[in-house]
Order: C-alpha cells, then structure tokens, then sequence
C-alpha cells in the first residue's frame, strides 16, 4: 500500500472514530421486540443456515448478553431520543430503555444472532445489550462533512463481520459491484476495497484473483450482474468457480442459462420486475430442482409450505395465491445459482469434446467462445440466403452439442458419479458398451467420419428409475449423473427422443438430462409458444443428418488450418451465426449498466 493511499485511510479511520465517540450515548438493556432490522439484499438472500448454527450453540453454552462483542448496535435519531426512547434511572449496572411500544430501535448488526436468541431465550427474559449511538436524523447521506461521516459510520456498523463467520460470496458479490459503480450507487473506492479484502479473508484463497479474472469478461459479468435483482438466489453464489466459467468459452449456453432463471422467477411474478427483489433465499431453497407439474410429491410438498406461509413470505397473501397458481403449473426443474453451478460441471463435459475441434488462439484476447470457433469449420453454402444459413448453422451446432452431452463421457476422460458404497447399478451392462477412447481424443476432421458410429454404444429405449413409482431425489437432479444412469441418458439425449413431444409424468434421469440440455442450449431450439417451452426444432428432420457422425461435411476444414484470428466478433453474421440467448441480456459491446437489471 503507498503512504498516500494509507494515510487517506488513517485519516478516514480518525474521522469515523470521533463520530463513533461523539454519538455513541450509552449500553443498555432492552426487550428484543424492540429491535428492528433493516430489509435488503444481505436479509433477503440469507437461507437462514447461520441462524441455526447460531440456536445449536446458544443452546449448548446458553446466551452471553453482556459481552461487548455481543452487543447489538441502534441509531436513533436526535428528534426521538430522550422523547420516544430514554434510558431508564436505576443502579443496575447496564442499565434498561424505556421506548414506546409503537417504536423500533434501528438495529445494524448482530441480526443472525438475535433472531437465534428470540427462537432461545424464555419469554419473559428475552432481552438484549444495545450499544445508542444518537445520529443527527434518521438517514444520512453524503450531501454534506456531516452527513457523509454519518453515512460512513452506520456503513461501517451494517457491514462488519466477526473473524469466525465471514460473509458469504453473494454479499461479496453484490458489495463489491455496488461500490464499484456498476449497480445503482456512486461509486466508493474505499469500500470495495474493504469488500475485496473480505474476500480474501481466508488464508491461500485465491477468490479474489478468480473474481478479477471473470470481470475481464464484461459481457458475462453484466448478464450475472442482472440476476442480482433477485436476492434470493446468490445464497449460492460460487467466487471460487468463477474463473471456470469464463474459461469454459461457452458464453452463450451460460448467459442461456442465467436467461433460463431469469425468465422462470420473472414468470412466478407475473413479470412485474420490482417484486423479484422481495424473492428470498429460504424460499429459492425450497423450490429449486423441484417439478410441481410433474412430481405429485413436488407440488404436496411445496404447497404445504406455502399454507404454512415459509415460501414467499415478503409477498401479500393475494400475491402468494397468484405465485402458487404460476408456480405449480411449472413442468421443469426450476433453477437457480446453486443449481448452475453444479450443472455446470455437468457441462464441462461435452464442452471437453466441442473444444477439440478447432484450434483456440493462445492470447487471451483473441479466444473465442466455442460456437465461434467451431463456425469457422463451417462450410458456408453460398447458395443459401443470410437467414437460411443461420438457420442451417444452428441446426448443426445444435446437433454438435447433442452429440456431445449424449457420448461425452465415452469420448473423454471425464466420469460419472459413483454410487454410494454398497448401491447396485441398474444399468450394469452398459459397461460393456463404453468405449475408452484416449485422453485428449479429438473427432477426426481430415478423415471420413463414417468409421466412427460402429464405435459408439447403440441406444437403447430405458428410463431410470424404472419402477414408475419412483422419481430422482431433490438433491440429485442437478450436476453430473451417476453411473447407474448410463442408458436411460443416452437414449433420453438421442435425437429421436429430444424430437418426441411427450408429457412427462414423473423425475427421472432422462427427463433431468434433456431438460438441462434444454436450459443451455435453447438458444438453439425453436420456442413452443403453446407450452413456452423449448423444442427440438420440427424443421431439423430435413436440414441435417440425424446423427452428427454421419456427416464429413460439417468439418470441412482441418484443425491445422483453421484461422480462428479472421474472426471479428459482434461485427458480421460471420461472427454471430445464431441467435443470442435472447434480446433480454445487454448487448456484448456496452458498458456495465448502472442498473442490476438491465430488463428493468
């Protein structure tokens, strides 16, 4: 740190320090019903794990009130003081407030561990140590000397952590792209780099290095940054895989994805956008994965939450009743960040095949995602209109990324779950089938590819589970599949079964695997506007084979001669062959907006 940038920092910490030492009033006892909390991003993307911990260990060494690390910090306005909230005369050692049953004291801190100790403490000792610090009026801004040191002082109180228990990488996230400007605050240099610093907390992590990396991608960083409108989903906010994402060049089935979550949460609200930000992380928890449409046990167990009121709480309840009529006719498995991140390793699989062929520049300024590099292999039919070379190049990416999810782990290295100690697999025989190819295998693109279908496993009409009383777990309906699942997978991303347009009528792992098929590479697909769901294209039958083996001329250029340098993105259909995951995202060429929700 330069002497410069650490003396501005001193004198900062000076300035707060007086403020602090001139507000604070006294400590004191008061009834926790008293205390209120503010309602936000950090509240509202909370799943309420800490909460729980926090109740264990209350539980277990009962509630330390009187320690100084344990009290509670309150604001309360000049106007108020000694009027509506007073300290009581007596000769306790901390004394007690009187405050009129109709106010609330302005907590900033500690909300986790109240919310234990109320859940801990007998009803007729639930009270607290509060730390009064007198504040000139109830909100301070940076308008004014004062003012700016009010609002940087109730800042440092709302956004403190204890060594233990650091904040999770949604806040971090959100901090740090708020103080950065790129939200819809002023930019405040000192406190993102207090943000930065959380993040790198915890010794030998590199999240912090893994974040700035995925930033150079600005595009991606402002899809994901539009997700921030719904608190609710960054309680699984992953820093740490970040960097993966960006690596991956597979920027259009990532940002079709977030666009997937997008669209399903923005649907359950009747698209008005500003009630996404009431949409909490309990709730996001409990739906997640789940199929209400199709799983009966989903749509029991979801409404009973929504009768006992745990689902949607920050909703009317004419609103809750609207949500549930939206949400129990949804036919997929509703996603979110927690959800992405683990089908997204799911994902690297068939992108292990995809990257294999066409040679990626080594600078890092001129890679390319994956369906850029793999267009300029494309033998473009100077024959065919724009729009018709379009539409024959998305049936053929379309048809490359089916090839792949359906024989990936057969033509990589990459494997399957294990099952648990003990389990049996079902599908024991499709370890006859696979083929081990070696690492680093690369489809042929100078050699007839008609060799290679006699190599691949055949499919096989199966699902899994078989018994038509059983579905997948919850908690196994997203990431990579098992090894008990091989054949049902492969028939279920077949071509013939991805055209079928059946009704599902129960969670098994064929239904899971075209359905995150789908949610990556819809972009790809044609848009059912009976069901808004999308589908195989009808057309597809008839513009290109049904199996991507057969076709030698999808490859007309060798990996060698590729010239991946001629491409200039954004510029020319060349560039941009196929549709973007939709309208919705801002465009690649701008800046961050200055909004979390560029739909907004």
């Amino acid at each position: 740190m330069t002497s410069s940038r650490q003396g501005d920092t001193e004198i900062t910490d000076h300035r707060l320090f007086d403020y602090a030492k001139g507000s604070f009033k006294l400590s004191a006892r008061v009834h926790v019903s008293h205390l209120v909390f503010e309602t936000g991003f950090k509240r509202l993307m909370d799943q309420r794990r800490n909460i729980r911990r926090l109740e264990r260990i209350l539980r277990l060494q009962g509630c330390l009130r009187l320690m100084k690390e344990n009290h509670v910090s309150v604001v309360v306005p000049q106007a108020d003081w000694q009027h509506r909230v007073r300290p009581r005369a007596g000769n306790h050692i901390i004394p007690s407030l009187d405050v009129d049953l109709d106010y609330g004291l302005r907590a900033l801190d500690h909300e986790n561990l109240i919310a234990a100790a109320r859940n801990t403490l007998a009803f007729n000792n639930q009270w607290w140590v509060v730390d009064v610090y007198v504040t000139e009026d109830e909100f301070g801004d940076r308008s004014t000397t004062s003012q700016g040191l009010q609002g940087g002082f109730l800042q440092s109180l709302r956004e403190r952590f204890s060594n233990e228990h650091r904040p999770s990488d949604g806040l971090i996230y959100e901090r740090i792209n708020y103080y950065e400007g790129h939200l819809d605050g002023p930019e405040d240099r000192q406190a993102a780099d207090s943000w930065w610093a959380a993040l790198e907390a915890v010794a030998g992590s590199k999240k912090g290095q893994y974040l700035r990396l995925f930033f150079r991608n600005t595009s991606l960083t402002r899809q994901l940054n539009a997700l921030l409108a719904i608190p609710g989903l960054w309680d699984g906010m992953q820093i740490g895989n970040l960097h993966k994402v960006s690596a991956m060049h597979c920027d259009e089935a990532i940002s079709c994805y977030w666009e997937h979550i997008w669209n399903t949460f923005l649907a359950l609200v009747g698209d008005r956008r500003p009630l996404l930000q009431l949409i909490d992380g309990v709730t996001v928890a409990l739906i997640e994965s789940r199929v209400p449409k199709v799983s009966e046990k989903d749509k029991k167990f979801l409404e009973k939450k929504m009768d006992e009121g745990v689902l949607f709480p920050s909703f009317p309840e004419n609103d809750r009743q609207e949500i549930w009529s939206r949400l129990k006719e949804i036919e997929y498995p509703i996603p979110s960040l927690r959800t992405f991140f683990r089908d997204r390793l799911y994902l690297e699989v068939p992108q292990s095949v995809m990257k294999q062929l066409f040679h990626q520049p080594s600078h890092v300024d001129d890679k390319v995602t994956i369906d850029h590099g793999v267009f300029r292999l494309w033998d473009i039919d100077s024959m065919l209109d724009t729009e018709a070379r379009k539409s024959r190049f998305r049936m053929h990416m379309l048809e490359l990324w089916r090839f792949s999810f359906q024989y990936g782990f057969e033509m990589t290295d990459w494997k399957r779950l294990k099952l648990p100690s003990g389990s049996a697999s079902r599908s024991s025989s499709s370890q006859q089938h696979s083929v081990h190819l070696p690492r680093g295998f690369r489809i042929p693109t100078h050699v007839d590819l008609s060799v290679l279908p006699a190599a691949f496993p055949s499919e096989i009409p199966c699902e899994y589970p078989e018994d038509e009383s059983e579905e997948i777990a919850v908690k196994k309906r997203s990431g990579k599949p098992s090894i008990d699942t091989v054949e049902a997978d492969r028939y279920a991303l077949s071509a013939a079964s991805l055209q079928e347009r059946r009704t599902p009528t129960r969670v098994t792992s064929g239904f899971l695997r075209q359905s995150v098929f789908k949610a990556f590479f819809g972009y790809l697909m044609d848009h059912d506007p009976d069901s808004g769901q999308r589908v195989w294209p009808e057309h597809s039958q008839d513009s290109i084979p049904r199996t991507v083996e057969y076709d030698p001329s999808l490859y007309t250029q060798s990996v060698q001669t590729s010239n991946i340098s001629d491409i200039s993105p954004g510029s020319s259909f060349e560039s941009a062959p196929f549709p973007t995951p939709s309208g919705i995202f801002p465009s690649q060429d701008t800046a961050l907006l200055p909004n979390p929700c560029p739909f907004i």
